[in-house]
């Protein structure tokens, strides 16, 4: 055989091996059926009556997958709910305890103790003051209090000489009249001390050889945050100056807007629940403590205002909320108000804006149910949508299901 008749048998060889290759098979193996691609069969798990162990909207678990998420259900059921009202307000601070400080003498800020956003305690040092002011008013007190030493012994001696007959009754009165003036300058100049913040026991520990005479503390008048902070050292200052504003933020006020045509049913007393967007699901209590006398002529709302307890800062004053009112006074009066359809709050879960709940539907078997929700009392909410009085929705492990959900539209496994 020829060497070219050699390289064309090699050529026919390569060709017909690439073509078995493109064809699936291998060399001296059964052609596949010419035609017919190959795809495995779809694995898809089913349930004992032969449907679909998870459909669209539909969660079914294994016994043991269950057992682990800790699934509870709960009936939904119909209660008539309290008359509600819904509208918007803003956190303010509670105005009674809220503080300016200004320092009470003109001066030059010493020091500064205090910073933006510090809580303080009650009495605790600010800031201090250089007055040159203060400094004056103790040394006019320490003088005044010397000659009413002096004054009070010149009387004392008077009356000794003139019970001995040596001292002319006219010499003690003087004495006397002496004493007198100098009791009164004393009790000014101590005065002038207590207005300018020193106590009776500060005053009366004064002495000549005190190097701090012109510093006036700064002091905090009640445990709170420092809110806004003006001092600045070396700064001249005065009274009308505000150094310090200080707030006490574990209560607030939230303002509110009520329509004229609502205000039948909000009263003095009634219960508030106010909700943030910085803190989802979570409700601040309150009662209205205040009601405006007068409606606005321009945009026929009253003024009224909430008090709410507000322990661990959260709520702060600027602050846009969802405030919604309950109305106790139509209770047990009036005409009867329909039931609405209540589920936990729990059972709520969301899907961007979407709310929807899950519906027992069989053994480990959950139907996802899209519901709207309305007013919400006591730890339930209304609900309106595909779903009846009676049917137990998941109160308890929803989020292992929705998860579920979400990894078979992603084209998960069957692992549950």
């Amino acid at each position: 055989m020829s060497i070219a008749e050699r390289k064309r048998i090699a050529g026919w060889i390569v060709l017909l091996s690439l073509s078995m290759a493109c064809a699936g098979t291998e060399p001296g193996s059964a052609p596949s059926d010419a035609g017919t691609a190959h795809h495995p069969a779809p694995d898809r798990e089913r349930s004992a009556g032969g449907e679909p162990r998870r459909g669209e909207g539909v969660v079914e678990l294994t016994a043991a997958a269950a057992a682990r998420a800790g699934i509870r259900t709960a009936p939904a059921v119909e209660r008539v709910l309290p008359a509600q009202l819904q509208t918007t307000g803003q956190v303010d601070f509670d105005q009674t305890r809220l503080a300016h400080v200004s320092p009470r003498i003109s001066g030059r800020v010493h020091r500064v103790y205090a910073g933006l956003g510090e809580d303080v305690r009650a009495g605790q040092k600010l800031a201090e003051i250089d007055s040159i002011e203060l400094g004056q008013a103790k040394a006019a007190y320490l003088q005044a209090k010397a000659k009413e030493e002096l004054a009070r012994k010149s009387f004392e001696r008077a009356q000794g000489l003139f019970a001995d007959r040596i001292a002319s009754e006219q010499e003690v009165i003087e004495a006397e009249a002496v004493l007198r003036e100098a009791v009164a300058a004393l009790h000014t100049a101590g005065e002038t001390l207590h207005l300018y913040g020193l106590s009776r026991e500060q005053v009366d520990a004064l002495s000549y050889d005190d190097r701090a005479a012109s510093i006036y503390p700064l002091r905090a008048p009640f445990a709170a945050t420092v809110v806004e902070r003006h001092a600045t050292l070396g700064e001249l200052v005065t009274p009308e100056r505000n150094l310090f504003t200080l707030a006490d933020l574990g209560r607030v006020w939230i303002w509110i807007d009520v329509y004229q045509r609502d205000l039948g049913s909000v009263h003095l007393g009634d219960r508030a629940r106010a909700r943030v967007d910085a803190f989802p699901g979570e409700d601040f209590a309150g009662e209205i403590s205040y009601l405006s006398a007068r409606v606005d002529a321009a945009t026929r709302t009253l003024r009224a205002r909430l008090d709410v307890a507000n322990p661990e800062g959260k709520l702060r004053p600027g602050m846009f909320v969802e405030v919604e009112l309950v109305d106790p006074h139509v209770q047990g009066g009036g005409e009867a108000q329909a039931a609405s359809l209540v589920v936990p709050e729990s059972a709520v879960a969301r899907d961007g804006e979407a709310r929807f709940v899950f519906v027992a539907a069989g053994a480990h078997r959950y139907e996802r149910r899209d519901v709207a929700v309305g007013r919400r009392t006591e730890g339930f909410v209304e609900v309106s949508g595909d779903l009846r009085a009676g049917e137990p929705v998941v109160v308890e492990g929803a989020f292992l299901l929705k998860s579920a959900m979400a990894e078979e539209s992603l084209g998960g496994g069957h692992g549950h």
